[in-house]
């Protein structure tokens, strides 16, 4: 496969490495300074202008609403961004966003919940639910996907939402997900930081942001914990090479097991997050080609 990265992996990992002890050690970057960092670079990379793009207040939450600019959407998908739960926004993920749109004709809504440490969970959780409640009566075809931290959100989301009588989620993608807060974790004890920016002193630090005094073992916390029953199809990407691949394949494992329809992908050498950047990366093209494709099939069993 064609990837962007031509790099020797000791370089990488070098790299990585240099950057971690830079951002923690010397300069101590704490979360919100991250956030602004982020957000700001962010504004270089908008995706596509053929789209539209604004910000609508919701029950007091921010919420980046994309979609092409002529024409009525097929259906939406709730897009659950990333962030370590610490940070992330809708123009963190707006190029991602846009792109979807473009192949899939579909409405993208990015909500801006509250982020730790300053509301640590469930905080989160129930600025998702309150969207929500608004999204699935605004389109007929319904996706709720979500990257990293924000795939957690996405499937504790979702696992709510199937025990409070919501209508029908159509399918759900997921990226890379960070289902498994317990510092046992298999993401966790195998510490594959070598090409990650991040390691397991990150993951146990950003975790603790979240849970403040809560347990990692609360399947809402942990989704990996919590029940797959009545799932909907579920399209589940990772990199092999990345910090995550060993939680995405314990969803993988624990949703079939529960009988779910399960669409799996994997890159070999991507790293972590590289969906955001379909504008510059091969591998972010072909992660949005798939699941454009996943949901236009799901889009069609729901109008059969």
């Amino acid at each position: 496969m064609k990837q962007l990265w031509h790099l020797p992996s000791r370089f990488v990992s070098t790299t990585h490495s240099v950057g971690r002890a830079l951002r923690r050690d010397v300069v101590g970057l704490t979360p919100v300074q991250i956030r602004v960092v982020l957000d700001g670079l962010s504004r270089l990379h908008p995706g596509p202008f053929d789209v539209h793009f604004e910000y609508v207040e919701m029950g007091g939450i921010q919420v980046g609403c994309i979609r092409k600019k002529e024409g009525k959407p097929k259906g939406g998908v709730f897009l659950v961004h990333g962030g370590g739960f610490a940070f992330g926004s809708a123009r963190t993920h707006r190029a991602l966003a846009s792109h979807l749109v473009r192949l899939t004709d579909m409405e993208v809504w990015i909500p801006e919940y509250r982020l730790a440490p300053e509301c640590p969970f469930p905080a989160g959780l129930d600025d998702l639910q309150e969207i929500y409640s608004r999204f699935e009566n605004c389109f007929s075809s319904r996706f709720i996907a979500g990257d990293s931290a924000g795939g957690n959100m996405a499937v504790a989301c979702l696992q709510r939402l199937l025990t409070s009588g919501a209508k029908r989620v159509h399918g759900l993608l997921l990226m890379s997900p960070w289902v498994d807060l317990r510092p046992s974790s298999d993401s966790n004890r195998q510490d594959a930081h070598h090409w990650s920016p991040f390691d397991r002193l990150d993951m146990l630090e950003y975790a603790t942001h979240y849970l403040g005094d809560q347990s990692p073992s609360i399947p809402e916390a942990s989704p990996i914990m919590g029940s797959f029953s009545n799932f909907p199809s579920t399209y589940i990407e990772a990199s092999k090479e990345e910090f995550l691949f060993s939680d995405s394949l314990a969803i993988k494992k624990s949703m079939l097991d529960a009988g779910v329809d399960v669409t799996w992908r994997e890159e070999t050498a991507a790293l972590h997050a590289w969906q955001l950047f379909p504008d510059l990366l091969p591998e972010a093209k072909r992660s949005l080609s798939s699941m454009a494709l996943f949901v236009d099939q799901q889009s069609q069993k729901n109008n059969q």
